[in-house]
């Protein structure tokens, strides 16, 4: 079981890097290379002089052939057999290299490759391996068809981040909680990832409204210039989390919450937090 990191369990990991957007760690590429090896490198076997090749030795020779030649544009008289001879490194030895020592992008790249090739080696159940791998390395990006793809917008990291650091203490801690809570691999708490990005926004009301003991219903009726859809959403949202299969109330109940509830909470209001913040400047 991978543990949680001090700093994932306690919010220091920046929202980027949390989300692994434009980054791949060394931990999820030994997990995607892990999906490749026992899905796909493993069914690679000897050359027998008696039957000859096995059809999937001869695919995956096939393959490495054309990304020898087209991915990593190298000169074929310069591709060795698949497999460690003496001293000398095997094709499969100069791939683990490649993928281990590339920039993050030429991972995907790598995995793209083999998902459009014409012998089709990324099967759906790859695919799933593979996405799940992504998932719960907390990846930005999955699989796709043939292409990966962004699921973490951007724009709505980059808005979580601006309330990281513009956010009074008290705020910056409920987020970094609910970052925390979110993102950590090993034990996901999304109920309470929701509950602290809530109260972050309770807090950041309080502060805005500067009513330091009132609750978010309460607060939000006092920021100042906030109009009348914007206080009802956030009151509406503040009742989710307060209903009967909610948060606050019903922490010890079973919950049907998931990564995207959890991530859109943090997400929205991270957003309104900066919102927030704008208007008060006004």
């Amino acid at each position: 079981m991978i543990m949680a990191l001090f700093s994932q369990r306690y919010g220091h990991t920046a929202a980027e890097q949390a989300f692994q957007r434009e980054i791949v760690s060394p931990e999820l590429r030994t997990a995607l290379w892990n999906v490749l090896k026992l899905r796909v490198w493993d069914s690679w076997t000897r050359f027998d002089f008696v039957y000859g090749w096995k059809q999937a030795s001869k695919r995956i020779n096939d393959l490495i052939e054309r990304m020898w030649t087209h991915l990593f544009n190298a000169d074929v008289d310069d591709l060795p057999e698949f497999d460690r001879r003496g001293a000398q490194a095997g094709a499969y030895d100069r791939l683990k290299a490649h993928f281990f020592g590339c920039k993050w992008y030429e991972v995907f790249d790598f995995i793209e490759f083999m998902a459009k090739d014409p012998d089709s080696f990324i099967s759906s159940e790859i695919a799933e391996s593979l996405n799940e791998t992504l998932e719960r390395m907390n990846s930005a990006y999955r699989l796709v068809g043939q292409e990966i793809l962004e699921i973490t917008d951007k724009n709505q990291i980059a808005a979580l981040q601006k309330a990281l650091e513009v956010g009074a203490p008290p705020v910056r801690a409920h987020f970094n909680a609910a970052l925390s809570l979110l993102s950590d691999r090993a034990q996901p708490d999304y109920r309470n990832s929701i509950k602290e990005s809530i109260s972050a926004v309770e807090a950041a009301c309080r502060e805005v409204s500067c009513q330091p003991k009132a609750t978010l219903g309460d607060a939000l009726k006092n920021v100042p210039g906030l109009h009348p859809a914007l206080q009802k959403a956030f009151s509406s949202l503040y009742g989710y989390t307060n209903d009967a299969n909610g948060i606050r109330h019903a922490l010890l109940d079973e919950s049907a919450l998931t990564k995207p509830d959890a991530t859109f909470m943090l997400v929205a209001c991270s957003a309104f937090v900066s919102f927030l913040y704008e208007k008060a400047r006004v």
